[in-house]
């Protein structure tokens, strides 16, 4: 009888055995695969995660060699400054040609139907201003006019289809600042209507203009200390970067940054500069009497 017990309960210990052998097999496999997924989750970590550059090592960063220039649409010219946008320079050495005037004039918009600026002169025709220009000139007119209650800024000509003949104080077709779309005559009309530079001790917008014009990306497009003599000499745009005239009225859009370096004197001693010796103290401008510009 104990013999035939043992051997029925053979069946049942055999089953235990095989069932403990499979449950360890089971759970060495799954331990084994936790253990696997933890390692590559670690390996990943470390590779997302960069090590810190010590300090002496850190890259330097690059400098700002000047103004981002933004250059202007639709256009065309063999002037090689156009492809300087706010900083182009037109003169009687950079001239631009008649397809270059009147494809620009299609881009301006006016000063006073979009910012209640007014030409002073009806003759001139509407005050066109290129878009971003005219904003900027909208901020400048408000601040003096917050600073003088009760007066205010008008324009006397600013983009113009055609040049004009009245002596040193004029450049014929191709060769004038206005046809650029950035420049405007300014006067307040409550000290005189006259642009005359002989009587800019008693305009005080010009002197308000001269002094903080700069902030708002405009700059004396003809300052005294670069005319190149006196206006009754013969013009004079030379190598060394004078303009030729002398405008006490005459302002002209570059932008904030390049207005400031030009205003302060960055590249001329601290002293006022003109466009023509701060485009050629950049480098943008390799020759001012040969009219050539740097090679991209």
């Amino acid at each position: 009888m104990k013999k035939n017990s043992i051997l029925s309960s053979l069946p049942i210990l055999i089953a235990f055995v095989f069932v403990g052998v499979f449950a360890w097999l089971i759970a060495s496999v799954f331990l084994g695969n936790k253990a696997g997924d933890v390692q590559p989750e670690s390996e990943s970590s470390e590779e997302e995660t960069e090590e810190p550059i010590a300090k002496d090592e850190e890259p330097e960063e690059a400098k700002p060699t000047g103004p981002v220039y933004s250059p202007m649409t639709n256009v065309a010219s063999s002037n090689c400054t156009i492809k300087y946008g706010n900083l182009m320079l037109i003169n009687p050495n950079f001239h631009v040609e008649q397809e270059y005037i009147t494809n620009r004039k299609v881009e301006l918009i006016s000063l006073s139907y979009n910012y209640g600026i007014e030409e002073g002169n009806p003759y001139n025709g509407d005050n066109l201003m290129d878009a971003t220009a005219a904003a900027h000139m909208y901020e400048m007119v408000n601040a003096y006019k917050a600073e003088y209650p009760g007066h205010v800024i008008e324009t006397r000509s600013c983009y113009r289809v055609r040049g004009t003949t009245c002596g040193r104080l004029c450049l014929p077709t191709g060769q004038t600042d206005h046809h650029t779309g950035l420049t405007c005559d300014l006067i307040d009309p409550a000290y005189g209507t006259s642009l005359d530079t002989s009587l800019y001790n008693q305009h005080v917008e010009w002197q308000w203009l001269k002094a903080n014009s700069y902030k708002y990306g405009f700059i004396d497009r003809f300052p005294l200390a670069w005319a190149g003599g006196s206006m009754s000499e013969p013009m004079n745009v030379n190598a060394d970067g004078s303009t030729g005239l002398y405008e006490t009225w005459h302002y002209r859009y570059v932008g904030v940054e390049a207005a400031t370096e030009i205003a302060t004197g960055k590249y001329n001693n601290g002293q006022y500069d003109s466009l023509e010796h701060y485009l050629k103290a950049t480098g943008l401008v390799t020759d001012l009497v040969k009219a050539t510009c740097k090679t991209d």
